[in-house]
């Protein structure tokens, strides 16, 4: 009689059959299944400790407030505005619908690109994701330009070709009315925000806005004024068209709400443009910075200085330096280390500072007339602080 014969198997378990039991998986199968559990929990980690910008935290929680306001507001007209110009027929409110679609999709933008800028530096990114709020900006930018403005022109002009019949104005007057309360209160949010940045700056107000490297809060300013300026163009169109009884002033408030879209998306791409492909800081910063360097004790000569903007109020400062001969080792590091915390001091917005010791810096040749430089500073640039 055949026994089948089985291994030994610990005391107080129950013996199973080999033929009976699953064979074991690949190595392979193992290793990368392990592979990936790690992989998952690393990431997590990743995620969990990416919530905080290097930057200013209060700054970027400001900013998120004000854009939430302005997205609330922005889903509450929408809805009304739609309707409003399904029942109406007007190409005003129609124009505004457009815009109201487009605000709604720029915020949502503005929002992750704001939460993306909060991730913490990594290998692939070592100086931060802080552009990130350039690039959703300039995506949200094309939005109000193309989605806003553009369709807007066009149906404005497809209707003074094709004239309509408008139905239930009164309605229109209404949703403008609410309409323009209600943009109302999200513009003074983002002014009110300004106005706090500017101050700590101590600027104006207007210099500010177009200087300020945090590009979210100043599309929400700038989308929320056109809504304002955009509700009372729709308001005149509605008004001229119940004097006059001719659809020609609604459909050229929507050609007017479309134009003023265009230049606002326009204008908010062209600075988004700018900080994403490295713009220079002002020349008068950059001196600002070049003198902090020449007062070190132990620096007889500085070279270029280029500074970038790697985020919003996140500036990149590179620059070269020829320290004394006498120094070396030990105390080269502690005077760059010295020099670099009094840079970061002048500058509050100068984030990362890189100084490249040399054995001797090419002379920087004074600006003339011919160079841009010499006009920068005689004329600062009204969009550089």
């Amino acid at each position: 009689m055949n026994r089948t014969r089985y291994p030994a198997q610990p005391a107080g378990l129950p013996v199973v059959p080999m033929e009976h039991s699953a064979p074991p998986p690949p190595r392979q199968v193992a290793a990368f299944l392990g592979w990936m559990v790690r992989f998952w929990k690393a990431q997590r980690k990743h995620r969990a400790g990416s919530r905080h910008s290097p930057g200013p935290p209060e700054a970027g929680s400001i900013s998120a407030r004000t854009i939430v306001v302005a997205l609330g507001t922005d889903l509450a007209m929408l809805a009304v505005k739609a309707t409003a110009a399904a029942v109406t027929g007007s190409v005003a409110l129609l124009a505004e619908t457009l815009h109201s679609l487009a605000d709604t999709a720029n915020q949502l933008l503005l929002l992750k690109g704001l939460r993306r800028a909060r991730s913490r530096p990594d290998s692939r990114h070592p100086l931060g994701y802080g552009s990130e709020v350039f690039y959703w900006s300039l995506l949200a930018a094309l939005g109000v330009f193309f989605f806003g403005g553009l369709l807007s022109i066009w149906e404005g002009v497809h209707r003074l070709l094709i004239p309509g019949d408008l139905q239930s104005p009164l309605l229109g007057f209404g949703v403008l009315g609410k309409g323009f309360l209600l943009d109302g209160a999200s513009w003074l949010t983002s002014v009110r925000q300004l106005r706090r940045e500017s101050a700590s700056a101590r600027v104006s107000l207007r210099h500010y806005l177009h200087s300020t490297t945090d590009t979210a809060v100043a599309a929400v300013y700038f989308e929320d004024a056109a809504a304002l300026v955009g509700n009372l163009v729709a308001l005149a169109g509605l008004t001229i068209h119940q004097v006059v009884h001719s659809p020609v002033p609604d459909a050229a408030a929507g050609v007017v709400i479309g134009l003023l879209l265009s230049v606002i998306g326009w204008r908010l791409a062209r600075r988004n443009r700018d900080l994403l492909t490295n713009r220079s800081e002002s020349p008068l910063v950059l001196d600002r910075i070049r003198a902090v360097l020449l007062a070190g004790p132990r620096v007889t000569a500085v070279g270029p200085v280029t500074g970038i903007y790697v985020g919003p109020r996140q500036l990149l400062v590179l620059a070269e330096i020829q320290p004394d001969n006498a120094v070396s080792g030990p105390d080269l590091r502690r005077a760059i280390a010295d020099l670099r915390g009094k840079v970061m001091q002048a500058v509050p917005k100068a984030t990362a500072v890189f100084l490249m010791p040399v054995p001797e810096v090419q002379p920087v040749p004074e600006p003339t007339p011919q160079d841009l430089e010499y006009w920068l500073r005689l004329f600062p640039d009204p969009e550089q602080v």
